[in-house]
């Protein structure tokens, strides 16, 4: 197996087309990244004989463990939907998933409530922790486009954005040798410098320090296949792409011009270019660029193109005004897109059928 090791290198001062690889997550049975009512439905279906379901599937179907497909998951699946049954002194207690202010956090394999975990709305300053039965409870309701954060030790952090939904679910998986987590907080990149249209840029609290981020770790040897970064949530990209998905409301037309994503590169080359906002993204990390030793990942929002000195950019009036004092009428200076992100872990994916575990 790999050994890991994090050495940290923070610039300045600072602490993808992105194709996921990654199994569906437990109970997301058709793999759109939510729990949901829709998934209840796809092991309906699949009940009656009307769908065949892959292996990722079968494995986010099967809430009981037991390797076998059953109305016994559907019905564990509904529940957890309306709320988390849990033991305790040999009675079954609910778990009220429906307060828009609270939620619950659990073991991602066996969906016990996890006690003592940091729940956090970075941008708000705000830190709770979980009760003895993984419930917590938020000082007012989160807003929407908000980065909500979880984590203790031994575990992988997690996060989600809010999108106004009543009752938050964050499931947390065990650290492993497979898993190495290289950052468990949370970062603004840019100049503090957007207008109102941007995507999230109403629900940004953390002040921008730098425009990229960097990060050292440490490979024993050669991998033997792909290593995978994942993002756990990304804010504020705002592309051709995003306002597309409705992320960002920024005009595309005249003069405007949208800017290149997040991009992700490892060892001073380019691999990708995020160009939507979402949880849990993944960056391929491909094998060939890797090396035995220290490696460099830099995470750097870009220049929006059309918006550099001596370009006047009347929709973009607000955010200068705001950041640097200019009137009506001046030109700007160089603008880079403001975007949030939390969380960076990098994952070794386990081998294929038959080729056995890594040396």
């Amino acid at each position: 197996m790999v050994r890991w090791v994090a050495v940290l290198s923070l610039f300045a001062g600072v602490g993808l087309g992105s194709a996921s690889l990654l199994a569906a997550e437990s109970g997301d049975v058709n793999g759109d990244g939510r729990v949901d009512a829709q998934d209840v439905r796809v092991i309906d279906a699949y009940l009656a004989g009307d769908i065949v379901l892959q292996d990722a599937q079968i494995a986010a179907a099967d809430a009981d463990r037991d390797g076998r497909i059953t109305a016994r998951d559907r019905d564990l699946l509904r529940n957890r939907l309306s709320g988390i049954s849990v033991e305790r002194g040999g009675e079954r207690a609910a778990v009220d998933l429906q307060s828009a202010d609270g939620g619950v956090v659990v073991d991602k394999a066996t969906g016990r409530p996890l006690a003592g975990v940091e729940v956090s709305l970075p941008d708000e300053g705000v830190t709770v922790r979980t009760d003895s039965q993984g419930r917590f409870r938020l000082p007012g309701a989160a807003s929407s486009g908000k980065i909500l954060t979880a984590r203790t030790t031994n575990y992988v952090p997690s996060s989600v954005t809010t999108r106004g939904q009543r009752g938050f679910q964050l499931e947390l998986e065990r650290a492993s040798p497979r898993v190495q987590v290289l950052d468990d907080g949370a970062y603004h990149l840019g100049d503090n410098n957007y207008d109102r249209a941007s995507a999230n840029a109403g629900q940004f609290r953390l002040p921008a320090r730098d425009v990229r981020y960097e990060r050292g770790f440490e490979l024993s040897r050669q991998p033997r296949t792909d290593l995978v970064l994942r993002i756990g949530s990304l804010l504020g990209v705002d592309t051709y792409q995003s306002v597309a998905a409705g992320q960002s409301r920024l005009p595309v037309s005249g003069q405007r011009q949208l800017n290149e994503g997040l991009r992700v590169f490892l060892n001073g080359y380019l691999v990708a270019q995020v160009m939507v906002n979402g949880d849990n993204v993944a960056v391929v990390l491909p094998r060939w660029m890797l090396r035995p030793g220290v490696n460099v990942l830099r995470l750097e929002t870009a220049l929006a193109a059309g918006r550099s000195a001596g370009v006047f950019d009347p929709g973009n009036l607000l955010g200068q005004m705001n950041s640097f004092g200019l009137s009506p009428g001046q030109f700007a200076n160089q603008d880079y897109d403001d975007i949030e992100f939390a969380h960076l872990f990098i994952e070794e994916p386990p081998p294929l059928t038959g080729q056995g575990p890594s040396p």
